[in-house]
């Protein structure tokens, strides 16, 4: 006849899943961070190669293109047309053909394709997000061409993102030198906490 073994009691099982909860408590929030810095990096990537696109679009065209007067890159999108990715993908979201005397055919008529958007960067709504899939995103581009993206000469207030707008300590006065800037809200901005993401720090 066979003999049980030896096993566990009780008190030696709650003091491993004691020991188990104790260990995710130390690990999770530190994969949470890293996640965190891993997406706002990505989402500076993101910035980076859309202003590569329109550095792009004023190398060819000797100008910044007129996008949506709301600041925002998902500002005035339609059922059928998104300025900010139509300008620079050459292209409806659909991947079909810009129609003759659209907006974003009539300023890139030579039909460059300056960024091809991945399929991450549009959400099923349509819109263009960032690597959170926050689609809050703003963009200023220096209209007078004089090298700085300054308040009262290329826009008159900071587009609003998630409600929230950089203050003077992240956006100053003088302006920033620069031909293309974005920002966008980082997760869990609130307006008594703001924070952001943006592609000049």
């Amino acid at each position: 006849m066979r003999t049980k073994g030896p096993g566990f009691t009780l008190l030696e099982m709650l003091t491993v899943v004691a020991i188990v909860g104790l260990l995710a408590a130390l690990l999770f929030p530190g994969l949470a961070a890293s996640r965190r810095s891993a997406g706002k990096s990505r989402t500076k990537v993101q910035f980076a190669q859309w202003t590569a696109a329109l550095e792009s679009f004023r190398t060819e065209y000797g100008h910044y293109p007129q996008l949506d007067s709301s600041g925002l890159v998902n500002g005035g999108v339609t059922a059928n047309d998104h300025l900010f990715h139509d300008i620079l993908a050459a292209r409806k979201r659909d991947g079909s053909a810009l129609a003759a005397g659209s907006p974003a055919r009539v300023q890139n008529k030579r039909l460059i394709s300056l960024h091809v958007f991945a399929n991450n960067e549009i959400s099923s709504a349509g819109m263009i997000g960032d690597a959170f899939g926050n689609t809050m995103i703003a963009v200023l581009l220096d209209r007078d061409l004089d090298g700085v993206i300054k308040r009262g000469t290329d826009f008159t207030d900071l587009p609003l993102v998630a409600g929230l707008a950089p203050g003077p300590q992240d956006f100053p006065d003088a302006g920033i030198r620069a031909g293309v800037l974005f920002y966008c809200p980082a997760p869990g901005a609130t307006v008594e906490k703001p924070e952001f993401i943006f592609s000049w720090k």
